[in-house]
């Protein structure tokens, strides 16, 4: 498997794990440090990321990435895309598309997410 689908297949990893609220598996991908940042918004860390994750309301029917672009460096990878989440609240289903920028690390050999940043909300294509 090469970097490029290592990277994202760690990416679709933490998608699911949101998608399911595994904050166990989440604190698995996250590097040291990890940080998360909203647009215009301030830098939030790791637990309380995953205490976000599982406030989220309702029933996450899904979280899925769309449109990924990779770009390697010598210090890590850029990965950027959209993250599409399907939610059912109080008997609405609301889908809920934001672009996002995350930098993932490698670490013993395995990609890490060391920060994220939500854009802001994007209407579907």
């Amino acid at each position: 498997m090469d970097e490029r689908t290592r990277i994202v297949a760690a990416s679709e990893q933490l998608a699911a794990a949101i998608g399911r609220r595994d904050t166990g598996t989440l604190r698995t991908l996250l590097a040291p440090g990890f940080v998360h940042r909203t647009h215009g918004g301030d830098a939030v860390s790791h637990e309380a990321f995953l205490a976000g994750v599982e406030a989220i309301p309702g029933e996450i029917i899904f979280v899925r990435l769309e449109h990924l672009h990779v770009d390697i460096t010598d210090n890590g990878a850029l990965v950027t895309g959209i993250q599409h989440a399907q939610l059912r609240l109080d008997g609405q289903t609301i889908n809920d598309r934001r672009r996002f920028v995350d930098w993932f690390v490698a670490l013993a050999g395995e990609w890490r997410i060391q920060a994220a940043v939500d854009l802001p909300h994007q209407e579907p294509e």
